[in-house]
């Protein structure tokens, strides 16, 4: 409890911060400038994937599994995620030198390199405290770095510096962070950087069971940023700030169903192996909740998204209302999306995970490179839209081993109605009793 509070607070501390000193930095930058430095680093997460390699998960079961093997697991796990970021970093540096762009933009993407390996020494480390259940270091450092830079970020907007001063205070929160977390791993003493060591037979094996989920991670960044991405180079850098207002405010509450997944997933679990009946129930109590709490962020946007946007934002991201009221529809979807990667850790379906992935990531480029000439901003949303919905939902129908997971997704999608009869019966039953 007190692990999965320290999460949900440093989780909710960043997203109020971060949502503030966006409005600020992109009222300041205004949609082109604000474009280019989101495009920079959306493109710096994208080359990063190459460092991912899908070990997280795998690299806390070892530590645990392993408790006296804990150097050769971290020391393994370390080159491979590092020289996997260094060599993300050096593709992005390539890519900067060799595409003809504005100084400017080039300076941008120099730096975003940069923000790549340090951002994955703080992540490795918080492997380390992940594993002993003690996620409030990571949530400290991250939460003090946040707090400084963003800080620091208002002075900039105060002393008008330029877009390419905001991409260097990113780089700066990674190394305030990532310098926290290594003074917290050696206070909790935490195995001797020296006394790591890498292990090819491990590197191996777990290399080996990892590459599903290494493509997974591919497929679900290309949901996340390659819409930024497209947008720069079909339509602008405007319509990349425009749809980055927007994004940000729709993804603000997306840490919220994570959260109430990881809480639930271990009884999930429980019942998966005693009571199947059960585990049913319980599922569909999820979908359920996950597709009622995406509503209800729908809605807020829907009422309140304009006048947040035109008071925090300004005038001139006026374009970005619609283009918000669009994209908070993959809520739900993308919600419920969440419980049935859970699904698939239970019942064994990472096939599944992968190919559903895959058919929205496509589906997702194919739409925007149809859309995005057309419409710009509001194509990309549209775009994200039904690729969350054709990946977290429609997909689920074809294999016969997921259709179960349809169902239980279109109840909750009839969860409005079919709430009052469940009531009903309840008072009947209860009459009856």
């Amino acid at each position: 409890m007190s692990n999965s509070l320290w999460l949900i607070s440093e989780r909710l501390l960043t997203s109020l911060m971060g949502l503030f000193v966006v409005a600020a930095v992109a009222r300041y930058l205004g949609p082109s400038d604000f474009g280019l430095l989101s495009y920079a680093f959306s493109l710096a997460l994208l080359f990063a994937v190459a460092g991912q390699l899908g070990l997280d998960g795998l690299v806390i079961r070892e530590i645990v599994n392993r408790p006296d093997d804990v150097p050769r697991v971290l020391g393994t796990v370390f080159v491979l995620k590092f020289a996997g970021h260094l060599l993300g970093a050096t593709g992005l540096v390539i890519y900067a030198v060799s595409v003809s762009m504005h100084s400017t933009e080039r300076v941008l993407l120099f730096w975003a390199a940069a923000f790549i390996p340090l951002a994955a020494l703080s992540a490795f480390l918080g492997l380390w405290f992940h594993s002993r259940v003690q996620a409030r270091y990571s949530a400290i450092s991250s939460s003090v770095s946040t707090l400084l830079v963003s800080l620091g970020k208002l002075g900039l907007v105060w002393a008008g510096a330029g877009v390419v001063a905001f991409a260097a205070a990113n780089v700066v929160q990674v190394l305030i962070a990532a310098t926290l977390s290594l003074r917290f791993y050696r206070r909790q003493k935490g195995p001797p950087l020296s006394a790591l060591r890498f292990s090819p037979t491990l590197a191996k094996t777990l290399l080996a069971e990892s590459w599903l989920l290494f493509l997974g991670s591919i497929f679900a960044l290309i949901y996340l940023k390659i819409d930024m991405i497209m947008l720069r180079w079909l339509a602008g850098p405007a319509e990349v700030g425009t749809y980055a207002v927007a994004a940000a405010l729709s993804e603000a509450a997306y840490f919220v169903p994570a959260a109430l997944v990881a809480s639930v997933f271990p009884k999930l679990i429980e019942f998966a192996k005693s009571d199947q009946d059960l585990f049913d129930r319980r599922l569909q109590t999820v979908f359920d909740v996950l597709w009622l709490a995406g509503l209800g962020l729908v809605a807020t946007m829907f009422l309140l998204g304009g006048p947040i946007i035109r008071l925090f934002f300004g005038a001139q991201y006026e374009a970005s209302i619609p283009v918000l009221l669009v994209h908070v529809l993959s809520a739900p979807f993308y919600f419920m999306r969440i419980a049935f990667t859970r699904w698939t850790i239970i019942k064994g379906g990472a096939t599944f995970f992968l190919i559903t992935e895959g058919l929205g990531a496509l589906t997702n480029v194919a739409l925007n490179f149809l859309l995005i000439p057309h419409y710009g901003s509001l194509g990309a949303a549209l775009a994200t839209f039904v690729s969350y919905a054709t990946a977290s939902y429609l997909t689920l129908f074809f294999p016969v081993r997921t259709r179960p997971v349809f169902v239980m997704m279109s109840r909750s999608a009839l969860m409005p109605w079919r709430a009052p009869k469940q009531f009903l019966n309840y008072v009947r039953r209860s009459a009856y009793a």
